[in-house]
């Protein structure tokens, strides 16, 4: 159900501008009620307020799932960049019944240019959200909650950029989830940065790349790079050309599930974990990388 309504949304509801704005502002407050007694209680929130229910529809968190089961370790180091409001945190550390959890947890949690083509209610909010602080005061009480029922997971909340993280980390982890800005530079360095500290056997998991590389060019994905969300007429998808240009640069093509790329560390080398065949990647030499 969540999917059929998440697919009538974007081929009708989003196509219309009134009607897509209506819709949104009535679903955003909503869940305000439902907010302030979960925040009172001191239980997890995760719903239409504040947009903290991202994930909505889109079924990306089984999937994240199904590639946790694999990391059987008593010891497990997860490094999750963007964290918003805490949803996928939630979600990964229901999953974790026993061991030790080191989770770090990256966000700058501050707001961000708004472009031309993005300039409507449910990104006016969500800049609003970040600037007041809200969001992060959410994802705060969010992990509290969790501390609460889960004493073996350990989280560090680092406040910071993605760049300076990596420039001073010395940890190696074992599950890193990459959805922070979706801007071409950092999406690229995001995952340059995070093959270095991928444990051997771990896996990396890079959201919102809806449109695999193969099916757009260079020149198609660079004009739009810095632009959040497009919609693209050929694949009549929307899509992130950010992170689908940073894969075609550095794997030149990832299978895309449910809108996210996946590749595990084997051996120094690394595999399209989403390909049947588990093909090894042969990465592509990026000395002409235009910035």
């Amino acid at each position: 159900m969540k999917i059929l309504l998440r697919k009538i949304y974007d081929n009708f509801v989003a196509k219309n501008k009134l009607i897509s704005e209506s819709l949104i502002r009535i679903y955003y407050y909503s869940g305000y009620p439902i907010f302030i007694f979960n925040i009172l209680r001191k239980k997890p929130y995760i719903g239409s307020y504040l947009f903290s229910d991202q994930e909505k529809g889109r079924e990306r968190l089984k999937v994240i799932g199904s590639v946790f089961k694999n990391i059987q370790k008593k010891q497990i180091n997860i490094l999750e960049l963007g964290v918003y409001c805490g949803q996928s945190t939630l979600f990964i550390s229901s999953l974790i019944k026993k061991g030790q959890i080191s989770y770090y947890c990256v966000d700058l949690f501050k707001e961000f240019e708004i472009s031309d083509n993005n300039n409507d209610f449910h990104y006016k909010k969500i800049y609003e959200n970040l600037k007041n602080k809200k969001i992060y005061n959410l994802f705060f009480h969010n992990v509290n909650a969790i501390k609460k029922s889960q004493s073996n997971i350990n989280f560090f909340i680092k406040k910071i950029t993605t760049k300076t993280f990596f420039k001073h980390n010395k940890i190696k982890f074992d599950l890193i989830i990459i959805d922070a800005s979706h801007q071409f530079n950092y999406v690229y360095e995001d995952i340059i940065s995070s093959k270095k500290i991928l444990n051997n056997n771990g896996y990396i998991i890079g959201d919102d790349y809806e449109s695999e590389a193969k099916t757009l060019s260079f020149f198609e994905l660079k004009k739009n790079k810095n632009t959040d969300l497009i919609y693209n007429k050929k694949t009549k998808k929307y899509f992130h050309p950010g992170v689908t240009l940073a894969v075609k640069y550095i794997f030149k093509n990832l299978k895309s599930k449910n809108g996210l790329f996946c590749v595990q560390k084997k051996n120094k080398k690394f595999i399209d974990f989403f390909d049947e065949k588990k093909c090894y990647i042969n990465e592509v030499k990026n000395k002409l990388r235009k910035k």
